[in-house]
């Protein structure tokens, strides 16, 4: 399990197909956040949910990155520690 902790730069709603068409924006399920970490830039596109909803551009926020039973995950959360404004 990786763990690093960034700044939110940018966040958008990409583009998603559905039998090669594309959907309108109001029926996309993704969100991607760009966030600058200690290693550079991050681009992480997941779906939307609850948590994920509540960041905001200029928030701290956790990436944790781990692999189960040969799968890739990648968590976005809003960092809890000193630093976040």
């Amino acid at each position: 399990m990786n763990k690093a902790i960034g700044k939110v730069i940018d966040i958008y709603i990409p583009e998603q197909y559905n039998n090669n068409a594309l959907l309108d924006v109001m029926d996309r399920t993704n969100i991607t956040f760009k966030i600058m970490t200690n290693k550079g830039l991050k681009e992480i596109t997941t779906e939307q949910n609850e948590e994920n909803a509540m960041i905001m551009k200029n928030d701290l926020v956790e990436i944790i990155e781990q692999t189960i039973s040969g799968q890739n995950f990648v968590d976005i959360r809003l960092y809890g520690g000193e630093d976040n404004e």
